[in-house]
């Protein structure tokens, strides 16, 4: 499997993840939420789609345009290095960018709907794998793509493909923990 494919993998293995949590769940569940500061599945499932509106976006124009070409595997640089770490699973928690964060509710509830939300996420995961597919051959280190929340970081093109579809992967997991909770709300 090649660099590209595993990243494209990421994407598909947290797609999959989340339908099998989500798509059994009534409104009421979907927008459950634990307590008035932690995010429902509906919220995660937002979160990744508003950072993907932006970063595709970015990372489309990139592939695009071309650019030098390079057989990998790539190492990235120190900031994408960085980056990646911070946003995988099992990393530490932080602080989401206003930007970044669903809509803000009162209370534990959120009212994010089910099926437009799954559907842009789904459309999106699909954009990233064809992104994968299209960004072979290029040299996923020197192509450098910078960040819509954060002008000033500049990501190489194939880390910030690894690092968002990981970053899925880990907002899926925390929808998954959500579904565990024991009040959680039995569809």
């Amino acid at each position: 499997m090649t660099q590209l494919e595993s990243y494209a993998q990421h994407y598909q293995d947290a797609q999959s993840l989340l339908h099998t949590l989500a798509d059994p769940l009534d409104d009421d569940a979907f927008n459950w939420k634990p307590d008035a500061t932690s995010w429902s599945v509906g919220e995660c499932v937002v979160h990744l789609n508003t950072i993907s509106k932006d970063y595709l976006d970015a990372l489309e124009s990139a592939v695009a345009a071309g650019g030098p070409r390079a057989e990998g595997p790539f190492r990235y640089g120190w900031l994408t290095r960085m980056f990646t770490k911070a946003v995988r699973p099992g990393s530490r928690s932080m602080s989401t960018m206003k930007a970044m964060r669903p809509p803000e509710t009162d209370g534990t509830r959120s009212a994010i709907d089910k099926d437009r939300a799954l559907a842009r996420y789904d459309d999106d995961t699909r954009r990233y794998v064809e992104l994968a597919s299209r960004a072979s051959g290029l040299d996923l280190r020197r192509i450098k793509v910078a960040s819509p929340f954060l002008s000033i970081a500049r990501f190489n093109l194939g880390g910030l493909i690894e690092a968002l579809g990981l970053h899925a992967l880990r907002h899926v997991q925390q929808a998954e923990r959500v579904t565990r909770m024991q009040a959680f709300p039995q569809s």
